[in-house]
């Protein structure tokens, strides 16, 4: 058997209103992309060969599933036009479709399933006609070679319109309650009701009460209560005493210190109630309750000497391997200098910065990775007040970045980010929670840890450039 996912733009254009950021097709449901589910239950059916139709955007989709290999199916994806009905999608189709039993299910709908059911048998033998439906959609059985339909009386399975922020959140919710034994969920469920992704760390005097599903990159902080029915994203942080309950997070927000998060979702810096999809934006981004004005005080001025005394020890360090090393590399074509301008601390001003590459094709270039030599030349603006030695990593001063810096609270350009220094990935806006994050935390003491981190991580990075 082979099926045809179809999902109109207009069925999910709520998710692109409501829920800004989010690619529709990959809305997480208890952290598992919308499309999954719809492949998972394709599987179960029996489909080896899967297309997906659409009349809006499929390159995040198609980047995400690819081929379909990781599910053990072949996946393809084609147009269609607003205006096509379902016998002409079936007709510009029908070469995918020959020789074939198909499956159309149609609508941006949750198909309720159970991953413990083998369902080929029982579609194979069902006569062609719907076999379930909904206000918003349809599971439907084509035989190419067969023009009999028939309305079939038994229905395996369920179907739920998503079809609003409110449907979302009760099918989240209901899911996670009640049903997630169902569904292949993703994170480790050693216990029932309970899945816990990757590099989470969660502060010993944080709570976690079932049924909740937390998802990568997460941290937990001290006194935070989490649960129940919690659905926490990837790439989160939770400060300290916050309360997560009966609440969606979604993927890249931060939730501010002693935050109460209610029957509410929280998407980045927005925070919204189901009901009406009643929305507020936070004045600070990620849901920063506050904020430190890194920039003055004796804070700062202890911040600055500290940040120049390490800097100096470290250029003391490297100065030696960097002066053996580098020129070497350099005739072998490894190290690769540039400049680049980006904006300083004020996000008025800009600053001229060394920009080095280092291609890690032998030992030696690996050592000087290693050792962070590519970082020398950028301690010495440490030394000079232009840099600190570990904040954010600088903003690019170019045409389509002339507004992120303004609006990141706390920007101090660095050598070294603390995304970096977390393990985090380095780039948009998983990073910028992390920064976001220390520029409230943050203290001299705990900068030069944070720096250690950073170049230990060096040494165990294995990719290569």
């Amino acid at each position: 058997m082979k099926t045809l996912l179809t999902i109109r733009e207009n069925s999910y254009a709520w998710v692109t209103s409501a829920l800004q950021g989010l690619a529709p097709l990959l809305l997480p449901i208890c952290n598992k992309p919308f499309v999954e589910f719809l492949v998972d239950f394709a599987v179960l059916a029996g489909s080896r060969e899967i297309r997906l139709l659409s009349d809006g955007p499929l390159q995040e989709v198609e980047q995400y599933c690819e081929d379909g290999s990781r599910w053990g199916v072949q996946m393809s994806y084609a147009h269609i036009k607003e205006s096509d009905d379902h016998q002409t999608i079936f007709e510009k189709n029908r070469r995918f479709c020959n020789d074939s039993k198909v499956m159309v299910i149609d609508g941006f709908v949750f198909v309720g399933y159970d991953k413990k059911n083998d369902y080929r048998d029982l579609f194979n033998s069902m006569p062609d006609g719907t076999v379930a439906s909904c206000t918003t959609g349809s599971i439907r059985l084509f035989t190419v070679s067969e023009s009999n339909m028939a309305n079939n009386d038994e229905t395996p399975v369920s179907l739920t319109p998503i079809d609003s922020v409110e449907s979302y959140y009760d099918l989240s919710m209901h899911i996670l309650r009640h049903e997630s034994s169902r569904y292949v969920l993703p994170g480790y469920g050693s216990e029932p009701d309970s899945y816990v992704g990757r590099n989470v760390t969660i502060s010993k005097s944080a709570e976690i009460i079932k049924p909740v599903s937390i998802g990568n990159n997460v941290q937990i902080l001290a006194g935070s209560v989490i649960g129940p029915d919690a659905v926490i994203g990837s790439n989160v942080i939770i400060d300290r005493k916050s309360r997560i309950t009966e609440s969606i997070v979604l993927d890249n927000t931060y939730i501010g210190e002693e935050l109460d998060v209610e029957h509410k979702m929280a998407n980045r810096n927005t925070l919204i109630s189901p009901q009406g999809a009643v929305s507020i934006a936070m004045e600070d981004p990620h849901l920063l309750t506050g904020i430190k004005d890194t920039a003055r005080g004796i804070g700062n001025l202890l911040r600055t000497i500290v940040h120049t005394l390490t800097a100096i020890v470290l250029i003391l360090l490297l100065v030696i391997p960097f002066i053996l090393i580098t020129p070497i590399l350099a005739v072998q074509g490894k190290w690769k200098s540039s400049r680049k301008t980006c904006y300083d601390h004020t996000c008025k001003g800009v600053i001229s910065l060394p920009d080095v590459s280092i291609e890690r094709s032998g030992p030696l270039s690996a050592i000087a990775f290693a050792l962070s030599l590519d970082r020398l030349p950028t301690l010495f603006r440490v030394v000079g007040g232009k840099l600190s030695l570990i904040g954010n990593a600088p903003i690019a001063a170019e045409e389509k970045n002339l507004s992120p810096p303004a609006a990141t609270p706390g920007y101090r350009p660095a050598v070294f980010s603390y995304a970096e220094a977390e393990n985090w990935p380095v780039g948009g806006s998983d990073a910028a929670i992390v920064e976001r994050f220390y520029a409230i935390h943050s203290n001299p003491l705990q900068d030069i840890g944070l720096t250690m981190k950073s170049l230990i991580n060096r040494f165990h990075d294995t990719t290569t450039a």
